[in-house]
């Protein structure tokens, strides 16, 4: 660093501190308020000049507060297409190149890897499974899949079989990747037909009749998968069978008891709320993902009874439980707004009832700054617990799997899960914080 800058200084010691305090925030944004271009960024230094380095840190800073700035990406997309990262305090243009490669444009300048090679396995099954469709429609199914692909960005939709493999290290080895691409794909049929048919039972305005017989076409070929996987070995598909069953018997409960109704903004509290007890019901119907993984254990010659297939199952259970707890949590005002009886929104009715015991009907507009402050000051803090519990257990279940070599491939969907939570409970605080210090 060649020159001293008190705005620099600043970025730098919050880049290097694990918590952003509510006290840190405010500082950072009074003095981003006053150097700031122009709305938004970039930001200028003392000298009234706009420094790449200075914009970079900063983009750090903010992108660990989850804020993304069109205009500091674009500052930095232009200096790696033109490869100039001249900074009036950085010498090192390598450390340059290294801080813009941990923000949001690192995809510009990453190389492909193996991952793709898998998906382009997987594109490839799905051609030949279309192959006898008419064109229109086998256009819609591959459009289908690639926007599931394309959306899901951790890739545990399509490549959960190929990461299980990867875990099991010398065993999976021995598994023919022609199999994984295959399970890949039924994974990628039961998902795209999930979220198509949850867009109808959530009435949601994606529920388009045109995709319905693409999900119909999902699930066919899904079960078709797993019933000619393994086709000598009762027991698998006795448990295939099984899971589908309770699969469709959750879906069932859930429309039959989580939802109330909402009527011109006017969201209506049921007599009874429902009880999701443990959980599992929210596990079920997302159930079908573990099938691929617990195909290759059975191929490799484990039993249905054995404790490392009930880990396997528990490690799933438990994540998929988290997850879930996660979205609804997030999802939190769409589902009020439909009259959905999601977990999260279960929680907050609970703690509604207790600081409003007489308001039986909630006002989705006038009543909105009574939800959002209930909600973030003591629903969350709920929330996120619950779900911590839940990747504490697939944690456990996923110690217990002593047979995989590198478990850090099932970790890491846990992580995801516990990351998100314990940064919503930070950032509750924060939020008490910053209101303490403005």
């Amino acid at each position: 660093m060649n020159k001293q800058s008190k705005l620099l200084a600043l970025f730098l010691k919050l880049n290097k501190k694990e918590r952003i305090t509510g006290h840190d925030l405010a500082i950072a944004l009074k003095a981003l308020a006053k150097y700031e271009v122009t709305e938004g960024g970039p930001y200028y230094d003392e000298g009234k000049k706009i420094d790449l380095g200075l914009n970079i840190l900063i983009a750090q800073f903010l992108k660990k507060q989850k804020v993304e700035l069109p205009s500091l990406n674009k500052l930095i997309k232009q200096a790696i297409r033109k490869n100039d990262f001249t900074s009036e305090y950085f010498s090192d243009t390598d450390i340059l190149r290294q801080l813009s490669v941990k923000l949001s444009i690192q995809e510009e300048i990453l190389p492909k890897n193996i991952e793709d090679t898998f998906l382009k396995k997987i594109i490839k099954e799905a051609g030949n499974r279309f192959k006898t469709l008419n064109p229109e429609f086998r256009k819609m199914a591959k459009e289908a899949i690639k926007k599931t692909i394309k959306n899901n960005r951790d890739g545990q939709m399509s490549l959960m079989p190929y990461y299980f493999k990867k875990a099991l290290g010398k065993k999976g080895q021995t598994i023919n990747d022609n199999l994984v691409a295959k399970l890949g794909l039924a994974n990628i049929f039961f998902w795209t037909a999930f979220i198509i048919y949850d867009d109808f039972w959530d009435e949601d305005e994606k529920a388009l009749p045109s995709l319905l017989p693409i999900a119909n076409l999902f699930a066919r070929s899904y079960i078709s998968c797993f019933d000619e996987i393994l086709s000598t070995n009762q027991p698998f598909h006795i448990f295939f069978h099984d899971l589908m069953d309770k699969l469709d018997s959750a879906n069932h409960w859930e429309t039959l008891h989580c939802r109330t109704k909402v009527e011109n903004n006017n969201f209506y509290l049921p007599k009874h709320l429902p009880n999701y007890q443990d959980y599992t019901k929210k596990f079920e119907p997302a159930s079908g993902h573990l099938l691929g993984c617990l195909a290759l254990m059975i191929s490799l010659g484990f039993k249905l009874n054995q404790s490392e297939i009930n880990n396997l199952i528990s490690y799933f259970k438990n994540y998929l439980i988290a997850m879930q707890l996660n979205d609804d949590a997030h999802d939190l005002q769409e589902d009020l707004r439909r009259g959905h009886l999601s977990t999260v929104v279960v929680l907050f009715l609970k703690d509604w009832q207790k600081e409003y015991p007489k308001q039986k009907i909630i006002n989705l507009k006038l009543d909105l700054k009574k939800i959002q402050q209930l909600f973030w000051f003591k629903t969350v803090k709920k929330s996120c617990r619950l779900t911590l519990a839940y990747t504490t257990k697939a944690k456990q279940a996923l110690a217990a799997m002593s047979y995989l070599e590198n478990p850090e491939y099932l970790a890491k969907f846990i992580n995801i899960s516990e990351k998100v939570a314990k940064e919503a409970g930070i950032e509750q605080q924060k939020s008490l914080d910053l209101l303490q210090a403005l």
